[in-house]
C-alpha cells in the first residue's frame, strides 16, 4: 500500500499524462490546438504539485518513505526523459516546420505539451510498476 504522498503524486502524474495525451491526440486528428488548452495542462500540473505539498503538510510522516532512494532515482530519470523528449521534439519539429507543412504555432504548442507531460509520464509509469 502506498503512503498518501506517493498516492497523490501518482494521481497527479496520471492526470497530467492523460490530459497531455488527449491534447496530443486532438492535435493529431485536427492538426490544431489552442494555447488555452496548454495553459490548462500547465495549471493541472501546478495543482498536482500543490496537492502534493498539501498532503506533505497534512501528513508529514509520509515524506520520508515517499522520498527513498528509488523515488529520488525515478525523479531524476523523469527529468532526464523530459530533457531528451524536448531535445528530440525540438529537432523533429524544426525539420517538420522547415520542410513540410507543419505550422510553427502548432509545433511550439506540442513542444509545450511534451515539456509538461514527459516527466509526469515517466513518474506515472514508474509509480504503476512498483
Amino acid at each position: 500500500m502506498m503512503n498518501p504522498l506517493a498516492t497523490t503524486r501518482l494521481a497527479a502524474n496520471l492526470l497530467v499524462t492523460a490530459f497531455g495525451l488527449g491534447l496530443l491526440a486532438l492535435y493529431g486528428f485536427t492538426n490544431t490546438i489552442s494555447s488555452e488548452l496548454v495553459l490548462w495542462l500547465g495549471g493541472l500540473a501546478i495543482l498536482g504539485g500543490l496537492s502534493q505539498f498539501i498532503v506533505s503538510v497534512i501528513s508529514p510522516r509520509s515524506i520520508r518513505p515517499a522520498w527513498d532512494e528509488m523515488a529520488v532515482a525515478t525523479h531524476r530519470g523523469a527529468y532526464q526523459f523530459g530533457y531528451w523528449c524536448a531535445v528530440i521534439g525540438f529537432w523533429l519539429f524544426f525539420f517538420l516546420t522547415q520542410y513540410f507543412e507543419t505550422s510553427l504555432k502548432g509545433a511550439l504548442l506540442v513542444l509545450g505539451i511534451l515539456l509538461i507531460c514527459a516527466p509526469s509520464a515517466w513518474m506515472a509509469v514508474a509509480g504503476l510498476r512498483k
